[in-house]
């Protein structure tokens, strides 16, 4: 989804993050979903958006991140990171990288695969 906002363009991808094993969420997890810049392989990733859902066991594990088109380049590569937290000890992650192609309408529906620690 593409809107302008205050002469920004911004566009949204919304996805689910999963995962396979069988078990169920602990009260009070965190989920949170990360947006990020991967183009430099010795710095750290630059972050464009971070959603962050409280009580992801009843909230459920979808999420929708936003950026400016102003900060996409073409000769740069984006990743969606994505981690559950219990009590401040992490539960859940992504172990692979999730690339995605900004600047495009088709990125609605994205599967998000976390691996427990």
């Amino acid at each position: 989804m593409e809107i302008s906002m205050n002469n920004k363009t911004v566009k949204t991808i919304s996805g689910r993050v999963h995962y396979l094993a069988r078990m169920g969420l602990p009260p009070d997890s965190i989920l949170e979903v990360s947006l990020l810049d991967v183009s430099l392989a010795d710095a750290p990733a630059k972050v464009l958006d971070v959603q962050v859902t409280p009580n992801a066991r009843d909230a459920g594990l979808h999420f929708n991140l936003t950026y400016d088109l102003a900060d996409v380049f073409s000769n740069h590569t984006y990743a969606i990171s994505a981690r559950i937290t219990h009590n401040d000890h992490l539960i859940f992650y992504t172990t692979t990288q999730h690339q995605v192609v900004l600047g495009v309408d088709h990125l609605q529906g994205q599967e998000v695969l976390v691996d427990p620690v």
